[in-house]
């Protein structure tokens, strides 16, 4: 009997651990073959720190460098940098990435490091894991952002790259200047104050569940606009298309200058 509660001890002990010393596997490659430099030698470096959530998790990897938010469970917030620098040597191109914080501190994720030069630079991308109930707010230049799971305040803006967003809630806004937008939602309507997601020049593919509920607006000005859903329309869809599914709700809004549109459902 004594043998057969300790065994069930160890096993409830086996189980909880893991749980406390969560560390996620990450989607992101970090190798210097993703970099090139001219005639300098790259190296690339992959870093890690734990910071504790703030009231917005600010995020911006400077001039070059993806982003890739995911919500989780923890309470705190977990960011992965893939640093990549570039010198004469792999020695020196070493000590630059030795030199650079992922981090300023909690809530201002964003790194520091030496100045770059024409001999000697780095860039940096990001993949984190934030509470699921996390305000954020994404800036990048020459980069993605990639947004799944997190359901509280999302502002979003890159300059040039794609958006992707998967299994969001709450109240999300965002654009791209140059690049596509795909949006998946889930679940049976949308939980939270709506969202809205714009490209400059970019195709648009959302992506909703069927019996899903909310108040749906897509619209390019320069492009085709197609609607895989079974609505009903007034009239030619044309460009711009504003219908309500199942019950309504929230606004969900997709929108596209120079571009297609395509709004598909998911059986």
């Amino acid at each position: 009997m004594e043998r057969a509660r300790l065994i069930s001890l160890i096993g409830s002990i086996c189980f909880v651990l893991p749980v406390a010393a969560q560390t996620p596997n990450g989607t992101r490659q970090c190798t210097a073959d993703q970099y090139r430099s001219n005639d300098l030698i790259t190296y690339a470096e992959l870093k890690e720190q734990r910071l504790p959530n703030g009231s917005t998790d600010y995020v911006n990897p400077g001039t070059n460098g993806s982003i890739r938010v995911h919500g989780w469970g923890n309470a705190d917030v977990l960011v992965r940098a893939c640093v990549h620098s570039a010198a004469a040597t792999q020695a020196e191109a070493q000590g630059i990435a030795s030199q650079i914080s992922i981090a300023r501190g909690a809530g201002q994720i964003e790194p520091y490091g030496p100045t770059p030069s024409r001999s000697e630079h780095w860039d940096i991308s990001y993949e984190i894991w934030v509470p699921v109930s996390a305000n954020v707010k994404l800036e990048a230049h020459n980069g993605s952002i990639a947004i799944d799971g997190i359901k509280g305040q999302t502002r979003f803006h890159t300059e040039n790259g794609s958006i992707h967003l998967s299994s969001v809630a709450g109240d999300v806004d965002g654009s791209t200047e140059n690049g596509s937008v795909t949006i998946e939602l889930e679940g049976s309507g949308w939980n939270g104050q709506g969202l809205r997601a714009i490209t400059t020049n970019g195709s648009v593919h959302l992506t909703i569940p069927e019996n899903f509920s909310a108040q749906v607006q897509a619209s390019t000005v320069n492009g085709k606009l197609r609607v895989e859903f079974p609505i009903t329309v007034q009239g030619k869809i044309g460009t711009n298309a504003s219908f309500q599914l199942g019950s309504g709700g929230p606004l969900i809004e997709a929108k596209t200058v120079n571009g297609s549109v395509t709004v598909s459902r998911k059986s």
